[in-house]
């Protein structure tokens, strides 16, 4: 696939989730870095990491405002929860409301009072598989989580980074 095809895939993945690259232009990006932002669109929207977890009904919406009818509703993934490929706020299966990830990659590293350590974008996303999904994480430095580093890190493009900030 030349430059100008892989320009044209990662539009309509993206396009898919619903994301908008705040007027970034992708013939601007590298083709290996567009591919990844368009991998790791995909995998937010489609993989399940191995989970046989169902999501509840409001989290079947969640797949209906990804594009995907009721009937093709499997098993969790990013976009159970995090709803319009995350440009949205999005809701546990729980009810509780949960923040969009557009700046997501620009508060973290953050400090967690909590777990008393700094949570890197890549521990909080092996988070979510592992505690959100039930499934598998993936690997910190394997080419699954580089795509979707990849792809979150497209959502705060133009965003002011805020290391330990609020999420908006």
């Amino acid at each position: 696939m030349d430059h100008r095809g892989i320009v044209r895939r990662a539009r309509m993945v993206l396009a898919g989730a619903a994301v908008v690259w705040a007027g970034a232009s992708y013939a601007s990006l590298p083709p290996a870095l567009a591919q990844a932002v368009a991998r790791g669109a995909h995998i937010f929207k489609e993989d399940s990491f191995g989970s046989q977890v169902r999501p509840v009904a409001s989290a079947a919406s969640a797949f209906a405002n990804m594009g995907h009818s009721h009937r093709r509703v499997g098993f969790m993934t990013c976009a159970a929860c995090h709803v319009g490929g995350g440009l949205t706020r999005g809701q546990l299966p729980d009810g509780r409301s949960i923040p969009s990830l557009r700046n997501a990659a620009a508060v973290f590293p953050r400090y967690s009072a909590k777990s008393h350590r700094i949570v890197t974008l890549e521990d909080q996303i092996r988070h979510c598989v592992k505690d959100g999904i039930k499934g598998r994480p993936p690997s910190y430095r394997g080419a699954t989580m580089v795509d979707l580093v990849s792809y979150l890190k497209s959502l705060a493009f133009g965003r002011r980074m805020r290391i330990g900030g609020a999420f908006h």
